[in-house]
């Protein structure tokens, strides 16, 4: 509601002026005095970058406490036996909190007799909390500046009004306060006593952005999983072996030589003994810091330094799809059956189909792939990143024709090199290598997205 003021001449009340260094002083916060000021003040991107390091160590902390559960779970047979799925869904609502607060209590005690991993929650957790807070005050504060700009154009307007306003435009102004002074009455009987509880004001602004500073993670900048099992019993690794599936450009990791495709083990005498370990001894390294990390590449272990940068609100993109015309990236594909060509420029055209057991416009695009296959004479490569075992379980139940020649891009170089962003793709390849058409997504109408190729479901027998 417009504080009213007399506009034939004079300032704003004081009341008016001295609103923004009330509200300055609350919110810890600068009192401005212009919108240059205002706008000088960088709230947004502050905020923006608390919620990304909150998000990320909330992750790094999710992960350790589940692991650390899964510990606890797995070291006693009682809990083993009270958290079977069967169990816990025969729970009423009055059972299922019994069972969670018995849970909490045995679980605290477990943790605090494991003073290594009792720490590195408490740090997680620490980080996350003061993430979170500053985070949240900071968004109040992106109020208070909508607020402040809202007092301070209401003030130059004034100012504007008192000093050289025309008659016309003042009287449109106080016609436009009566409009909205809405006066509710005195109402019946006494008016009941409210004590307003006093909020102690936020720290001050800069502290805020110190803050910020202080928990910002550290970034390697790959993109990991972890080691498969029978990558991790043939050689021996931890829990915690991370597989590279992708190097991010201008990273700390791609400066490291870090390729996709090796398995990072962690630094020489501490292996990462846990799933997702790498992400927590990345966050909490020292903004760079060389540090060695051991990497097995093939069969042989080689030793890498990486100095991390600050963990990044925008991860640099990965490459793009390739263009019509250009030559295909050469990639190496392991068989899964069929006849995969060694290499892609062979004299013959092939139609690259990326695809997933889960993807069901993949399976609706099997019989126009297969008549593609069959009509041009075009062998078609049905490429996926899953593993052996799910594609022998995959193909043990599906009964449906599918390309014979299947491939499989276990670290996901194809998909990367092809910038692959959803299943199906289809990639088409001339003999010489090149790229003829490249098409994301399926339904009948749309088809393969190859240009001069169309198709039309042939009828159900008898129809």
């Amino acid at each position: 509601m417009p504080t009213s003021t007399t506009c034939s001449g004079g300032s704003p009340p004081r009341a008016a002026r001295s609103r923004p260094h009330r509200i300055g002083h609350a919110f810890g916060c600068f009192s401005p005095r212009s919108l240059a000021e205002l706008d000088g003040m960088q709230a947004v991107d502050i905020t923006d970058k608390l919620k990304t390091y909150k998000s990320a160590w909330e992750t790094s902390l999710r992960s350790l406490a589940g692991e650390n559960l899964d510990r606890f779970i797995a070291a006693s047979a009682d809990w083993k036996e009270r958290t079977q799925p069967e169990r816990v869904a025969a729970l009423d609502a009055a059972g299922t909190r019994a069972l969670a607060r018995a849970l909490l209590t045995d679980l605290t005690a477990y943790t605090d007799g494991d003073a290594t991993t009792a720490r590195r929650l408490a740090v997680l957790r620490k980080k996350t909390e003061v993430a979170e807070a500053a985070s949240y005050r900071m968004e109040v504060r992106l109020g208070v500046v909508l607020r402040m700009r809202a007092i301070l154009t209401a003030v130059a307007g004034r100012v504007y009004l008192a000093t050289r306003g025309m008659p016309e435009e003042r009287a449109a102004y106080e016609a436009l306060v009566r409009c909205e002074n809405l006066d509710l009455g005195p109402g019946e009987g006494p008016l009941p006593l409210v004590t307003a509880a006093v909020a102690e004001p936020f720290p001050p602004y800069e502290d805020d952005v110190r803050l910020a500073a202080k928990v910002l993670p550290a970034w390697m900048g790959i993109r990991f999983k972890q080691a498969e099992a029978e990558t991790r019993e043939h050689h021996h690794l931890e829990a915690g072996a991370a597989a590279v599936e992708a190097v991010y450009p201008d990273s700390p990791a791609e400066a490291a030589g870090v390729q996709v495709g090796d398995v990072i083990l962690g630094p020489p005498g501490a292996p990462f003994k846990e799933n997702q370990q790498i992400r927590e001894w990345t966050m909490l390294s020292k903004i760079g810091e060389p540090a060695p990390l051991l990497v097995l590449r093939g069969d042989r272990q080689l030793r890498v330094t990486l100095a991390p940068k600050p963990y990044p609100l925008q991860w640099t993109t990965m490459a793009g799809p390739p263009k019509i015309d250009a030559p295909a990236p050469a990639v190496t594909l392991t068989a899964y059956r069929g006849n995969v060509p060694s290499k892609l420029a062979d004299g013959s055209a092939h139609l690259l189909f990326f695809w997933a057991t889960y993807c069901g416009p993949c399976k609706a695009s099997l019989p126009e792939v297969l008549a593609f296959e069959r009509e041009r004479h075009t062998q078609v490569i049905a490429v996926t990143d899953e593993l052996r075992e799910q594609l022998d379980t995959f193909f043990k139940k599906f009964d449906r024709p599918f390309p014979e020649t299947v491939a499989m891009d276990e670290y996901r170089k194809a998909f990367l090199a092809y910038g692959v962003s959803g299943t199906p793709t289809f990639v088409l390849l001339d003999g010489a290598g090149k790229v003829r058409s490249y098409a994301t997504g399926y339904t009948p109408e749309k088809g393969l997205g190859v240009a001069g190729w169309s198709w039309t479901k042939p009828a159900p027998a008898g129809g």
